[in-house]
């Protein structure tokens, strides 16, 4: 066969004249093709750990940078605190310096204000106090002057007419309070402690203007001033101070006269934005033109917020038409003060009755004092109500105020009828309270031993409330010692002893005496909780 013949019969078979089928190329061009696309895989499964290990990479290294401006905020954090270490430091070293430098000026100070000259003696009355006086001046001038009265108390007690011959002392002493300020910031204890206080000698306008001058800077954080005869000077004086001392937290003007109400707007506007002020007393400071109720209530309304004692005894404190109940209101609202003096006025049984029901849902008042106005035995009666209602155990214990210290008039006075109980919550003292606590359960010990004189706990118990059960229960227990003399650690937290309590094996033999009917009561009452 020949050559052509063999290249018609491949054609003719279809297979190209190169040798191979149209399905063998297309194989081979599927093996080209699964070649390169596992080479492409292999590629992509290359590049892919290759991009992993850039991401972990990546990650290390955003967590190595976190790790750096965290290391990085720490050491600004550190570094900020050594800067402000260090300008405390600085600080500190300056006003060491500062107390070192006028500690050393004062080296060679001396009192130089001479005595008063004869002429001044003969028309002195009581001399003896002038003498003293005097001697305190000096002395308060040279603690100031060398740092050692100790806790910040700059006092002088002398009742005393201003004379011309006291002039120089006084110059003197308010040198010595300008420089004082050194001292006072100085140390912390002298400045959380410092008080000013000049009680009974007359402050003319040009002791007052030497005094104000010499104040600018000496802020002490209480400020007392009584019985000192200066006028509107005086006033607007105190009042001034009072603005600026951004540090004072007691305000106290005893008898030196407010006379006008523009004078009260004044205080007022500066309470309501004083940052520090706590406390105001202003006994006896009501002139002619002052109208005491409105002094109150506008006080009050400025202090709000704010003031955790106000003293306005001795200002002719009389309520509208005897039917305004603004008082009691703003004690039902449960305001921050923990102090209120109102002895001296002319309130009625309408204010005590008022204030009476004002306590019952107040927790946050301490001291009250109601004593010497025109309150009658229907008033104290309703106070004491509030005080102690002692008609049943439930009373005693839920009903009654267990954080106020009422006042009373003297045991036998014709305003209190029985016993003065005013050992209850404290020793009637103006800040001497105890827990509320203690108080509570000394009431409930109370009514339990008045009613164990004739055994008629037991009759009562039905009438218990089951949540008072566990506090009676409480209340034996805790006076379980009753008679053991207490400890001074006790005397801090638990009101003193009753002549009128019984001996708590008493209550307990009552109880146990009428066993059947104690524990069916009990059980009935523990069922029912």
């Amino acid at each position: 066969m020949s050559n052509n013949d063999t290249k018609k019969r491949r054609v003719d078979s279809g297979i190209p004249a190169g040798g191979k089928s149209d399905d063998g190329c297309i194989q081979d061009e599927l093996r080209d093709i699964k070649s390169m696309m596992q080479e492409l895989i292999n590629q992509n499964r290359i590049q892919t750990t290759t991009i992993q290990t850039m991401q972990k990479d990546i990650t290390r290294l955003t967590q190595k940078c976190d790790k750096m401006e965290r290391d990085n905020d720490r050491l600004e954090l550190t570094v900020n605190r050594m800067e402000d270490t260090l300008e405390d430091s600085q600080r500190y070293v300056d006003e060491k310096l500062k107390y070192q430098d006028k500690l050393l000026q004062n080296q060679g100070w001396e009192y130089s204000a001479p005595r008063p000259s004869d002429e001044y003696w003969v028309d002195v009355e009581g001399s003896h106090v002038v003498e003293s006086f005097l001697k305190q001046i000096k002395q308060r001038t040279m603690e100031m002057r060398y740092d050692n009265n100790g806790d910040g108390h700059i006092k002088i007690d002398a009742s005393i007419l201003y004379g011309t011959d006291l002039m120089p002392h006084w110059m003197e002493f308010a040198k010595a309070l300008e420089q004082y300020s050194f001292f006072l910031n100085h140390s912390v204890h002298k400045k959380d402690n410092s008080e000013l206080h000049l009680d009974g000698m007359d402050l003319p306008p040009d002791v007052v203007y030497m005094l104000s001058n010499a104040l600018e800077s000496t802020h002490f954080k209480h400020f007392v001033l009584k019985d000192n005869n200066f006028g509107q000077n005086g006033i607007d004086f105190a009042l001034k101070y009072l603005k600026t001392n951004i540090v004072m937290e007691e305000f106290t003007l005893i008898n030196n006269t407010i006379n006008n109400m523009d004078d009260i707007d004044k205080l007022c506007q500066i309470v309501e934005t004083h940052p520090s002020i706590e406390n105001i007393q202003l006994p006896g400071c009501k002139g002619e033109d002052i109208n005491g109720y409105e002094m109150l209530t506008r006080i009050v309304t400025a202090g709000k917020n704010k003031l955790k004692l106000i003293n306005l005894a001795g200002n002719n404190i009389l309520t509208e038409g005897g039917t305004s109940t603004y008082i009691s209101d703003f004690l039902a609202t449960n305001p921050i003060i923990h102090t209120l003096l109102l002895e001296k006025n002319q309130l009625n049984d309408h204010d005590a009755i008022g204030i009476a029901s004002a306590l019952e849902n107040n927790t946050n008042l301490r001291f009250l004092d109601l004593t010497n106005n025109n309150i009658t035995k229907i008033g104290w009666k309703a106070l004491r109500k509030a005080e102690l209602d002692d008609t049943s155990l439930n009373a005693a214990a839920a009903d009654s105020n267990h954080t106020c210290v009422i006042r009373y008039p003297p045991e036998g006075s014709d305003a209190i009828e029985g016993r003065n109980i005013r050992e209850m919550n404290g020793d009637g003292n103006c800040g001497t309270t105890f827990s509320a606590k203690h108080v509570r359960q000394k009431k409930i010990y109370s009514v339990l031993s008045s009613r164990n004189r004739d055994c008629s706990n037991v009759k009562h118990f039905e009438d218990i409330p089951v949540e008072i059960l566990p506090d009676m229960l409480d209340s034996v227990q805790s006076y379980s010692n009753y008679y053991v003399p207490p400890t001074e650690e006790d005397t801090k937290y638990t009101p003193p002893q009753n002549d009128n309590h019984v001996n708590p094996l008493s209550i307990v033999y009552e109880v146990c005496r009428h066993w059947e009917v104690s524990l069916a009561t009990f059980e009935a009452l523990s069922s029912c909780g």
